[in-house]
């Protein structure tokens, strides 16, 4: 079950697309940590251009959340 999907969904009122800032906020991470790990390949969420905002779909955070609530389980 996607349950952070529904969680994010409520939070951000069910838009589909992410900016930065949000995905920032819900990580816990500086915008400028996000930027150096985008720089270097390393950050966790697929970010696209729209515009000129860097935006995220908010499945696919809502899956790397999941993902590391299951790996936190199995340790």
């Amino acid at each position: 079950m996607n349950s952070c999907l529904l969680i994010l969904a409520a939070r951000f009122e069910g838009r589909v697309l992410l900016r930065l800032d949000d995905v920032c906020d819900v990580l816990g991470i500086q915008k400028q940590t996000a930027y150096n790990q985008i720089s270097a390949g390393s950050f966790p969420v697929a970010m696209r251009k729209e515009g000129k905002a860097l935006v995220c779909d908010i499945r696919d955070l809502a899956e790397y959340l999941d993902r590391r609530r299951e790996e936190s389980k199995a340790a």
